[in-house]
């Protein structure tokens, strides 16, 4: 083949070889621009910042790499000016625009060929026709209603269909996000736990603004932001406190309030007719306070005040406090025990195993109850003993349900119609030594079991106004025994010429002429004998289940009945009963007591004393002396009441060492809450 031949035949492979690469390009351009088109539906959100330029975004067109943006005047065919964006957002000036701008939106797919750049235009372009009317927001007004925790924004309002009114918080970004919608004149967002926002943090108020919104076909027009509205923290709270309780626990209890205006808070309880602040809380901490253990049936006030805050000119500021006041319930829990007999010290509650001995008449604390035993600290061992057989310091169980003078231990109130039992009047009675404790209070041991029909008594008259007042419960057998047998031995006696009050009672029994009236004849009126009054060996006292009571107004004295407390004559029997007495035997009976005959004041709890075959007459009188728990830990009780303190001591054979509350520095892991180790490990 010539020169020429071959020339001719590379020119034209070379020609049929570049027809055949931009075929193949062409052919391919359909996949490579596969997927550029805008969603169905795609819709243009246009806003404006300062009522010129237009801030636009439309859905992002997948496969895309730019987009192009033409704005036309109404009707015309070449487009006033276009943009090119590489994202689904773009500026557009607003400069020289009319009333209504037409705009475009089309995808862009970029490629090169053959070293030149090119791009395709996809498909499901933006078309819209835009208002640019002037949405500015006007006579902007707004209030904050601090009990409702809402701002509340009024303005006029433009009627124009498809105009609505968006509600926007600025973001610390810039950006902005709707909170509220509104048609007509009014908007208002709410705050807090039934809002719609949380509240602001301190030092980081909220900012909102009023826009217009537009809407029609294919967009949405956002105007100009109103001016900035500022909300405090502090403008949304209210200048009402509510206090709530929860019980977490029996006695103890959870307190929360409400936020209010005020640079914080004071959590107070009422003692001794003074409000004293437990806890100060500020105004961002956590509003609750947690009670220690209550003791059991108290009546208890707590309040929560606000402190400072600023205060308008002639306006009261902020909240009255918010108080609670409630009755405690019935918990053995801290309370003294005594033991009627040995009592067995098991290692659980359901008594599987025996560890030891809790002892008669020895003081122990309780420190929980289950399954009819109570959890007690036994010579440094921890355990549980029969419930049952347990006497408790009604002072500290039914506590401020009753009231008590226990006048055995100071001043005797045994009489015989007034006239004085000499040795025993006014005196303090065998084995009632350690009764009165040095702070003014008694001990007041009472059979545990019996204790119910006593709160169901003592409820029933504080319903209706009026309070038990107990003179005596348990009694030492040695007492009983020492005022019948000084009792007896003067029956026979004749009468002072005056009785212990410094007169002759007017009604006194008639006498023969020249006949003495003698104890006896006050005592037993020829139909009754001195055991009707006092036991010669045991009595139901002696077993820890009778109680000696009358009834009182609190506040307004004792109720007047036919006799005083312990007048052993005939003159106390109940059938001598004046209407006071009646009330108070209709309340004990009806929660299950047996009285005596001869006694309007006593009455004893049968039922118990046969249900546990109760044949126990303890002797001796107690003492307060002992291990005392409560939430902080364990202390040491002296017989007077009063706390060692300050130092150390030699208890039970160790040396203890206290701080300066009485409080024992050593302490027991796994024990109950916060609960100090009195003895040895």
């Amino acid at each position: 083949m010539s020169r020429k031949a071959k020339t001719i035949w590379l020119s034209c492979g070379g020609a049929l070889l570049l027809l055949l690469l931009l075929g193949f390009l062409f052919a391919a351009l359909p996949w490579l621009l596969a997927g550029s088109e805008l969603p169905e539906g795609a819709a243009l959100s246009l806003s404006t910042a300062d009522g010129v330029q237009l801030d636009a975004s439309w859905p992002a067109a997948e496969r895309a790499d730019g987009y192009l943006v033409e704005v036309f005047e109404p009707g015309a065919e070449e487009p006033l000016f276009s943009l090119e964006c590489g994202a689904a957002r773009c500026a557009i000036p607003g400069g020289g625009l009319g009333s209504t701008a037409e705009i475009r939106v089309t995808p862009l797919k970029h490629f090169r060929v053959l070293a030149k750049e090119l791009a395709r235009r996809g498909s499901g372009a933006i078309d819209v026709s835009v208002p640019l009317a002037d949405l500015t927001v006007e006579g902007l007004e707004y209030e904050i209603d601090e009990d409702g925790q809402r701002l509340e924004i009024g303005f006029r309002a433009t009627e124009r269909q498809g105009l609505s009114y968006e509600l926007r918080l600025l973001g610390a970004q810039g950006d902005d996000s709707a909170v509220s919608r509104a048609d007509g004149g009014q908007v208002s967002v709410s705050f807090g736990a039934g809002g719609g926002l949380p509240l602001p943090e301190y030092g980081a108020p909220d900012r909102f603004v009023l826009r217009s919104v537009l809407s029609g076909e294919g967009f949405t027009l956002t105007g100009a932001p109103s001016e900035t509205i500022t909300v405090e923290r502090e403008a949304l709270l209210g200048r009402t406190l509510e206090l709530e309780c929860e019980n977490l626990s029996k006695n103890v209890c959870r307190f929360t309030w409400n936020e209010t205006k005020g640079d914080g808070y004071e959590f107070q309880i009422l003692r001794g007719g003074n409000w004293e602040t437990l806890a100060s809380v500020p105004r961002d901490g956590e509003r609750e306070f947690v009670t220690p253990t209550l003791q059991s049936c108290a009546e208890y006030s707590f309040r929560v005040v606000t402190t400072g805050g600023d205060v308008p000119a002639g306006a009261e500021f902020a909240a009255q406090p918010a108080e609670l006041s409630f009755f405690t319930e019935a918990s053995p829990l801290y309370c003294t025990i005594w033991p009627m007999k040995d009592l067995e010290l098991y290692s659980d509650a359901e008594g599987d195993e025996v560890l030891g001995t809790a002892h008669t008449a020895a003081a122990y604390c309780v420190l929980g109850e289950e399954n009819g035993r109570f959890r007690v600290c036994v010579d440094g061992t921890y355990g549980y003993i029969d419930s049952d057989f347990c006497l408790i310091n009604l002072a500290e169980y039914a506590n401020e349900l009753c009231s008590y003078d226990i006048t055995n231990s100071y001043a005797s109130k045994y009489m015989v119609h007034g006239y004085e039992i000499p040795e025993v009047t006014d005196t303090v009675v065998a084995g009632y030594e350690h009764v009165r404790l040095s702070g003014g209070q008694y001990l007041v041991p009472y059979l545990y079991p019996c204790c119910e029909k006593l709160l169901s008594a003592a409820s029933a008259a504080r319903v209706d106004g009026y309070r038990l007042k107990i003179y005596d419960s348990y009694r030492p057998n040695m007492a009983t025994r020492s005022i019948y047998d000084i009792t007896e031995a003067i029956l026979d006696e004749p009468l002072p010429e005056t009785d212990f009050y410094g007169e002759v009672p007017e009604d006194l029994p008639e006498t023969a002429e020249g006949e003495q009236l003698t104890y006896r004849r006050l005592v037993t009126d020829g139909t009754y004998t001195l055991a009707n009054f006092l036991a010669r060996s045991g009595s139901t006292h002696n077993m820890g289940i009778a109680l000696d009571l009358t009834l009182e107004v609190p506040g307004g004295g004792e109720l007047e009945m036919q006799t005083d407390m312990h007048d052993l004559s005939w003159y106390s029997v109940i059938y001598k009963n004046n209407s006071n007495a009646v009330l108070l035997d209709g309340y004990m009976k009806a929660a299950g007591y047996g009285g005596l005959t001869s006694e309007w004041w006593h009455f004893q709890d049968n039922e118990t004393r046969d249900a546990l075959g109760l044949d126990i007459y303890l002797y001796y009188g107690l003492s307060a002396e002992g291990w005392v728990a409560d939430d902080t830990g364990w202390r040491y009780r002296r017989a007077d009441g009063s706390f060692i303190s300050g130092g150390s001591a030699e208890i039970g054979g160790a040396e203890r060492s206290f701080d300066e509350e009485g409080y024992a520095s050593r302490w027991e892991e796994g024990a109950a809450p916060s609960i100090a180790l009195p003895a040895g490990e």
